[in-house]
């Protein structure tokens, strides 16, 4: 089997080392030496000398911020804007050393003094003030310019609240309390989750860029593609994007990531049998953002979701396994429904879907099987990583089928490097929203105020923190949207007398959504580039297509069975109710059955849905009977259609033709 080694086997081991590690510009070569820089200091800090939090969050969030800076250049074209990112480069470049003399010299003290009584220094101030623009800065490079934003209005609110009205009164901030918060202690920027951050998440991150593109992620994709070729109709490349990002997702962890790395391949099949650029774009992009809620290996955002919560991961994937496996089912169900109209209308293209066996490379799927197993037998997440790459690297030592060579590999690790630096910015940035919202009392006030508009009423609580979720997944990463929310919302949901794990996956769960709705919806424009769609409607498409799973999280709230909690018999109960309620949302949108649906019973399907994921006996009933209506019509429908086919069986060939062609402006017209 060739390797990525293949091209670079006339060059020396060296020659490639070198072509590594020196590139064509200071810059580059810089952020490659960082980067390995970095490893190294994980390396060292994992497996040599374990260190203090104080000392290595402080080197984590600033050599973080150097490489975010490196690896993105400014890009501004005017005057002025190149001025600015000259001189934001030389400045990063300049206080780096500063940050890292910082952390070396003062972490003794620091870890002895007692927060907001001891004396804070003009070295501390212009650490808390050098550092809080480093992060900036990267958050800017990195993910853009919203977020930095968002964290520059909290800033100022710290500042300005004094002088704000009502639940926004703060009594204000002074530069030594802003400091000691930010910078000396664990409330701030080096918070949990940044400690989360430079931990294991550092590994994870290690081991799926390995795990991907070392056998593994190929296995996964071609898993997919094999379930589509069961399908004898257009929709087998559909089922194939949507087993294929499913499984995917689970070691991306990025919604847009997923779609990049399986719409290359999906997207392109789906159009060739038929399918608009649009609903391609749209199937893969709803598929893809499902797989950082599918276990066993979630997003990052789940993996912080275990250290915030201070729970075991594992209890974090038996919570996620049912809303995540509706969420997928309803999908499925939706690309079938879909295949079965086109076929009704006579819109069948057959494609066959090739890929390698699969039985002869199921062993590379042995590592996700040790990272679990080390989780599940209590291992630390950092420890279980540590052992699912250990599981690679023998892999790629006794696998015939990988034998990378040693430059590819340090070349993937370097790559996942890069890519921690772009997810630990923005929680480096959210630490500083997180310490101000804390110390302020932002949240309770808030929780208050939102309790107070629902009154008693719990789902008027939940709509609001929905939309909240929503407006931050829209405008943030999903780990920054995640912590944001967290701070903002999940005491008015406790207050609420909502359980914490039940809360936090409210949370997580429509915060990851947001990435396929509209206005800013990255997965879907990311699959609308691809298939050459427009994104406007792709996002729109997408966001009806994974709507059919939005009543999910009010469910699991209200019927905890639904998150295993419970007995069996409720866990039974409450997941069969929603099963029904979403297969008949997934009819609504689809608009077929038996046969075609007329809009009034779309309407009623789509009401009896909603019914039915109403977590009471009363809606229970109303919305089983509005389906079971509706699915009586459909069966007298189907037999109309069947006996008018029949006639037509009968008739002379010309005749066929003029009743076949009436019968499909009929069933279009429905």
């Amino acid at each position: 089997m060739s390797t990525p080694e293949t091209s670079l086997e006339k060059k020396s081991i060296g020659q490639q080392i070198r072509e590594t590690l020196i590139k064509e510009n200071p810059r580059a070569t810089a952020a490659v030496w960082v980067t390995l820089a970095y490893l190294l200091f994980q390396i060292y800090r994992t497996f040599v000398n374990p260190m203090v939090p104080m000392l290595v969050r402080p080197l984590h969030v600033s050599s973080i911020g150097l490489l975010c800076v490196l690896l993105n250049p400014g890009k501004h074209k005017s005057k002025a804007g190149h001025i600015f990112d000259v001189a934001s480069d030389w400045f990063v470049f300049i206080t780096f050393f500063y940050h890292v003399w910082y952390a070396l010299s003062q972490f003794s003290r620091l870890g002895i003094r007692v927060n907001y009584l001891d004396a804070v220094y003009p070295i501390d101030i212009f650490e808390c003030i050098t550092l809080i623009i480093l992060i900036m800065l990267g958050i800017y490079r990195t993910v853009g310019l919203t977020l930095s934003i968002f964290i520059g209005i909290f800033i100022a609110y710290a500042w300005g609240a004094q002088w704000l009205p009502g639940i926004l009164f703060y009594d204000g901030m002074t530069i030594s309390k802003f400091t000691d918060l930010m910078i000396m202690g664990s409330e701030g920027i080096y918070g949990t989750a940044t400690g989360a951050g430079s931990g294991f998440m550092y590994w994870i991150m290690i081991f799926g860029s390995l795990f991907g593109t070392c056998g593994g992620g190929q296995v996964l994709i071609d898993i997919g593609i094999k379930f589509g070729t069961k399908s004898k109709d257009n929709s087998g490349p559909a089922k194939a994007a949507v087993m294929a990002s499913g499984l995917m997702g689970m070691i991306s962890g990025s919604a847009a990531a997923n779609v990049a790395g399986t719409g290359v391949m999906t997207i392109p099949m789906m159009k060739k049998v038929g399918y608009a650029p649009e609903e391609a774009g749209a199937i893969e992009a709803a598929a893809s953002t499902g797989g950082q809620i599918m276990p066993p290996i979630m997003g990052t955002g789940a993996f912080l979701m275990a250290e915030m919560l201070g729970i075991s991961y594992m209890s974090i994937c038996k919570a996620a396994a049912i809303p995540a496996v509706m969420y997928y089912a309803a999908i499925f169900l939706l690309v079938h429904m879909l295949a079965k109209k086109r076929r009704n209308a006579g819109e069948v293209v057959e494609m066959e879907l090739e890929c390698e066996p699969i039985l002869p490379r199921l062993y590379l799927l042995s590592p996700i099987v040790v990272l679990v197993i080390a989780i599940g037998a209590g291992c630390t997440l950092q420890r279980s990583a540590l052992y699912g790459i250990a599981a690679i690297l023998i892999l790629n030592v006794i696998s015939p089928r990988m034998r990378y060579g040693p430059i590819h590999i340090i070349q993937q690790v370097l790559n996942a490097t890069r890519l921690s630096s772009n997810t630990s910015q923005p929680i480096s940035g959210c630490g500083i929203i997180i310490g101000i919202v804390s110390i302020s009392g932002l949240a309770t006030r808030l929780s208050t105020v939102i309790s107070s508009m629902g009154g008693d009423l719990m789902w008027m609580g939940l709509i609001i923190t929905m939309l909240g979720c929503m407006l931050l997944g829209m405008a943030l990463p999903t780990v920054a949207a995640y912590l944001t929310a967290y701070v903002l919302f999940i005491p008015t949901l406790k207050g609420l007398g909502i359980s914490t794990l039940a809360a936090n996956m409210f949370i997580f769960y429509f915060g990851i959504f947001a990435q396929i709705t509209p206005p800013v919806c990255i997965a879907s424009y990311t699959a609308a580039g691809i298939a050459d769609a427009k994104p406007w409607d792709t996002g729109w498409r997408g966001m009806v297509y994974a709507s059919v799973a939005f009543f999910a999280p009010f469910a699991f709230v209200y019927e905890p069975g639904i998150l295993m909690e419970g007995t069996l018999l409720d866990i039974v109960h409450d997941t069969g109710i929603l099963a029904l309620g979403t297969a008949m949302l997934v009819f609504a949108v689809a608009g077929y059955l038996l046969t075609n649906i007329p809009v009034w019973q779309r309407l009623l399907l789509l009401a009896g849905g909603i019914c039915t994921c109403i977590p009471e006996p009363i809606t229970d009933v109303i919305g089983l009977s509005i389906g079971a209506v509706v699915v009586v019509l459909q069966i007298f429908a189907a037999r109309k259609v069947k006996m008018e086919r029949a006639n037509v069986a009968d008739q002379p060939k010309v005749v066929q033709k003029i009743v076949a062609d009436t019968s499909e402006v009929n069933l279009d017209e429905e």
